[in-house]
Order: C-alpha cells, then structure tokens, then sequence
C-alpha cells in the first residue's frame, strides 16, 4: 500500500474518532439529569437573598445568580416527569428556591413553568372532576412518604383547601392568582399528578 494513502487513511481515522469523541463528551455534558442538577446546585452556593436577609447586592452578584439560575431552570427543564419527582424528593430546588430574591423567586417560577407545564394542566384541566379526584387521590397517596410528604404538608398549610380546589375547577384557574411561593410549593404536586396522567405511575390498589 502507498505509504502516503495509509497516512491518509490513519490521519482521516483519527479525525473520524476525534469527532466521535466530541460529539459523545458535548452530548454527555448536554444530558439533564437529577444528580445534574443537584451537582448544579451545590456548585452555585447561593447565599440567602430571602426577604430582610440581604437589602442591596451589587448589579454584578444579581447578574451572576440570575445566570446560575438560568442554568440550572435550562437543565431542569430537560428532565422527563419520573427524573423531576425523583429530583423532588431530594428537597434540592425547593430548598434553593427559598434562598432566592422576591424577583429571582419569579424569574425562576417563569423559566421552569414552560410549555410542558401548561399541557400537563391543560390535559388534567379536561378531565371530568370525578376523574380529576382519582389522580389527586393517586398522587397523594404517592406524596406520602419523605420530601414529596413535607412538599405535600407545606402546599396545605399554604392554601388547606388547595386539593379541592384543584379537583373542582382544575389546575389552570389555581394557577393563575397564585403567588411565586405557592406555585413553587404546587410543582412536586403537579409533578406526581403528570407523572400518573402521562401513565408512568402504577396504579394504586382501592382507588
């Protein structure tokens, strides 16, 4: 064989693996998950900018935070509805929520509430209330345990007639009046109602 046609061969194969390599480090850098966004976090450190904690950061800190917050709303986004509730129970995002700023707590809401949201409480909202009970009584039943149970307890003690709401006149019209706090604190719950609605959950016995 030419020595120059089996350079070029060796030389094209190293760029083949060079591409295959880049492609496979950009797409598992790009892939969402739970411990992802956990990770993302950790990372970000941010301090407590709840209301009477901080009363005049910088234009540059509030710009770092709003990145950091953007990153990892991008990245939760990415998650599937089993990947979310999963990522729920570890308590990382609602307790990173309550560190935020009155306007980071907004920003935040209007990042994660996205398109994905909307047709989950538009495909709940058209089920007839008989059935809108059903799912509630599956996803309370699912919530019964650990953080998705102080998620639960936290959304009650914030509206204790938020279930019956939710059951009458559906997500949609809860939605709209309610605060950035009580969205935030609905999100677990809209997650193991989506998660039963989409069909990933199993049935429970009795309901």
């Amino acid at each position: 064989m030419n020595p120059g046609t089996l350079l070029r061969g060796t030389m094209l194969l190293g760029l083949i693996w060079a591409v295959v390599w880049g492609v496979t480090s950009w797409s598992g850098s790009r892939k969402a998950t739970p411990a992802k966004v956990s990770g993302m976090i950790r990372q970000a450190e941010f301090e407590n900018w709840s209301v009477g904690e901080i009363t005049s950061p910088s234009e540059s800190r509030s710009e770092q935070r709003i990145e950091r917050i953007d990153e990892i709303a991008g990245t939760l986004n990415r998650l599937d509805l089993r990947q979310r509730k999963e990522l729920d129970e570890k308590g990382d995002v609602i307790d990173m929520f309550f560190r935020f700023s009155k306007e980071e707590k907004l920003h935040f809401v209007n990042l994660i509430f996205n398109e994905n949201m909307e047709r989950l409480m538009e495909s709940f909202d058209e089920m007839p209330p008989e059935e809108r009970q059903k799912m509630v009584e599956r996803s309370v039943q699912d919530m019964k345990d650990g953080k998705g149970a102080e998620a639960l307890a936290r959304l009650k003690e914030e509206d204790p007639e938020i279930l019956k709401v939710v059951i009458s006149k559906g997500f949609s019209s809860y939605y709209q009046g309610a605060s950035a706090d009580i969205k935030m604190s609905l999100l677990p719950f809209m997650d193991a109602v989506g998660e039963i609605v989409q069909g990933f959950a199993k049935p429970k016995v009795g309901l």
